[in-house]
């Protein structure tokens, strides 16, 4: 996934922005490429398969808030839960992908869009 990853074209401040938003320590002086390259560490955990975190609670909440129905005798198996919601989850990767770079286009045209249409005042 990472070659068409929505990552791939953020700017510096957002890696680091994103690294910030989801408490993952970066070095200071750090270039694009190792800033991505945490980035593409962390993304799997933070937006692709976040359930891989979850505990066995919010693993079975999801499930049935999916209208799935957790197999019988696995409720407190995290591993046997954690493949039921991935098995409910193809495509999410993706979506989530998409969702990441639709999000930042839409607030960029937006933010482009009324910086066109509303005038700056000289004083």
């Amino acid at each position: 996934m990472s070659g068409n990853a929505a990552y791939n074209k953020w700017h510096e401040t957002e890696l680091e922005r994103w690294l910030s938003d989801h408490n993952i320590p970066y070095p200071a002086p750090a270039d694009r490429k190792d800033l991505q390259d945490l980035v593409q560490k962390n993304w799997d955990d933070n937006v692709a398969k976040p359930y891989n975190t979850w505990d066995t609670n919010q693993l079975s909440n999801y499930l049935t808030s999916q209208g799935h129905q957790v197999k019988k005798g696995t409720e407190k198996n995290k591993d046997s839960l954690i493949s039921q919601v991935q098995s409910y989850w193809q495509g999410t990767a993706d979506s989530a992908n998409d969702a990441y770079g639709n999000v930042q286009s839409y607030i960029f045209d937006s933010y482009v869009s009324f910086a066109i249409v509303q005038p700056r005042h000289m004083c």
